[in-house]
């Protein structure tokens, strides 16, 4: 008898996002982007989906595409499998607090003014054109450059950045950071320190051993894939000397590897490359797919450098996007 009364109910009564005993923000939990945590394999299931991560809308010219990069996370802390974010709270309260001291940003060429729409992804960072140079209310750039919120993005949110794709920044850099940047957990990946050592010895430039690490992609049998096999323990040692098979995530883990083994300042940086300009609206759409992590070598007198491993393997990644740079039996 109550059967029909039961649909009757679940046809008209309004659904509630979430757990009747939870928090509001449990809701979210199921938002996909990006993580305080990346690993190989992690970005897999973000490039997998057709999502829309944010758009934005420029008041006039639009960057080319291969410099569209987007900052989200940057990864510091390496445990031999994972990269771990600064905890973003910490972040924004640490750049907030009186004596500290702003990123040191010189800005040349283009000033882009965009204003974009994020959808709720239930983190602080607001996914700015790297790098931005005048952000939004309640807004700060982090010691570590990410552009962050004082609260969770939990809802679809519209922000105002003005970004320059050309920059030198933090030329001098805060020994806190540079340290934090050559850390490297000890004991592991043996044959990728002993090989870093050896273009150190070789090499007398920070520039010239990053130059001599992409030469390196380029000339051996590395492959760009969504499928590659699994690492052991040796994870660096296994992508570099064995399996020669990854992603973005790979490439970006194994450079800032060699680069702290021969100590050079370095750290890994996620976020979204590229996007899709709508010529109706003219509005740019940036995808989950678009997902991406590179990396930033840290040199005396220019600052923070970003080095994009994945370009040496796959070029039309940054150019074309992912599916020009995915083989064929990739998904």
């Amino acid at each position: 008898q109550a059967l029909p009364f039961m649909l009757i109910a679940f046809m008209l009564f309004p659904r509630v996002s979430g757990p009747l005993w939870g928090l509001p923000q449990d809701a979210h939990s199921g938002l996909s982007g990006l993580s305080e945590r990346m690993a190989p394999g992690s970005l897999n299931d973000l490039i997998l989906s057709g999502a829309i991560a944010f758009r934005a809308k420029f008041e006039g010219e639009i960057p080319d595409k291969s410099q569209r990069y987007w900052r989200g996370p940057v990864f510091n802390d390496y445990d031999g499998k994972n990269w771990t974010a600064t905890r973003t709270g910490q972040s924004y309260q640490q750049a907030t607090q009186p004596m500290q001291e702003a990123p040191a940003i010189e800005a040349r060429g283009t000033l882009f003014r965009y204003v974009t729409t994020v959808e709720p992804h239930n983190q602080r960072w607001l996914l700015a054109l790297d790098l931005p140079v005048a952000l939004p209310k309640d807004s700060v750039l982090a010691p570590t450059l990410e552009a962050l919120t004082r609260e969770r993005i939990r809802s679809r949110s519209r922000f105002s950045f003005a970004s320059s794709v050309d920059f030198l920044v933090n030329r001098n850099e805060n020994e806190g950071q540079l340290k934090l940047a050559r850390t490297l957990p000890p004991g592991l990946n043996p044959r990728t320190r002993s090989l870093a050592t050896e273009w150190k010895d070789k090499f007398k430039s920070p520039q010239m051993i990053s130059n001599a690490a992409l030469l390196h992609f380029r000339q051996e049998p590395f492959r760009y894939t969504l499928q590659p096999p699994l690492l052991g323990q040796q994870a660096v040692d296994d992508f570099l000397f064995v399996t020669r098979s990854g992603f973005c995530e790979h490439y970006a883990s194994a450079y800032v590897f060699l680069m702290r083994a021969a100590g050079i300042p370095a750290r890994v940086v996620a976020g979204y490359q590229g996007g899709e300009i709508n010529p109706v609206d003219g509005y740019l759409t940036v995808r989950q797919s678009d997902a991406h992590a590179w990396s930033e070598i840290w040199i005396a007198d220019r600052g923070w450098i970003r080095v994009d491993p994945t370009a040496a393997v796959a070029p039309s990644r940054i150019e074309s996007g992912i599916e020009a740079a995915l083989p064929a039996s990739d998904p």
